[in-house]
């Protein structure tokens, strides 16, 4: 399928795919940061451009950002802190979720920024992650409750993709294990939204009528979450080790 590629400032690379027995324009991201657009084959790849220029918002909100790597001394969420400890004695790489800390010991053969050292860490602050979102989202859920008047059912923690939370019609909340890495007003503002979902479900003119009763800067704070994407967060690093 004949295609042309354009490189866009602030959205990167863009495909215009021309496709016989196409009859509309299509935008997708199928892999990567790339996006496509298939359009009929008698369309001009400038009508593709555009069209892909109108959707600008679309592309952002779902093109993953490309990461820099996990370094010594960054925070992990709420309360610990990633170190890289380089050591003759040991041979591959080892991870340990202490209380405070998150220790990747890898072999002095390695720099951090290796691609086994970097995935174990990873892996490695994705569980400090858990640990500290399942023991500070239940209390804070609770007293949210309380303080708004909802009542729910179960709080369970998991690491999801795409979503912040979820809530379904028994009352169970789900609640990303990602979300603990994020200022505690935007915390907040995920764990309203889904209460409010144990009264109603859908987000038609009752559940933001409840919601922003509960929560009456609602709108604003749902504005700053769309800098966020449910990931391991990358901070700027304290001190460097190779």
């Amino acid at each position: 399928m004949p295609f042309k590629e354009f490189d866009v400032p602030g959205l990167g690379k863009i495909r215009v795919y021309k496709r016989r027995g196409a009859r509309s324009l299509r935008l997708s991201l199928p892999a990567g940061n790339v996006a496509r657009v298939t359009v009929p084959s008698w369309t001009p790849y400038q009508t593709g451009l555009s069209f892909a220029l109108s959707k600008r918002d679309w592309i952002s909100a779902h093109t993953q950002p490309v990461r820099g790597f996990l370094r010594h001394g960054q925070a992990v969420g709420k309360s610990h802190r990633l170190i890289f400890q380089p050591l003759a004695t040991v041979n591959g790489i080892k991870t340990r979720v202490r209380t405070a800390e998150v220790v990747v010991s890898h072999s002095a053969r390695y720099a951090s920024t290796d691609g086994a050292v970097q995935t174990a860490a990873e892996q490695a602050c994705c569980r400090a992650l858990k640990v500290q979102a399942e023991q500070l989202f239940r209390p804070r859920l609770e007293e949210l409750a309380a303080r708004h008047g909802f009542t729910f059912r179960d709080i369970r923690v998991k690491r999801m993709k795409s979503r912040w939370g979820s809530c379904d019609q028994h009352g169970n909340i789900v609640l990303n294990s990602f979300l603990v890495q994020l200022p505690w007003e935007l915390i907040d503002y995920v764990i309203v939204h889904e209460l409010t979902h144990t009264v109603a479900l859908n987000h038609g003119t009752a559940f933001w009528r409840r919601f922003e009763a509960a929560m009456p800067d609602a709108r604003a704070r749902r504005k700053a979450m769309r800098t966020y994407r449910p990931m391991l967060l990358v901070a700027p690093a304290v001190a460097s080790v190779a």
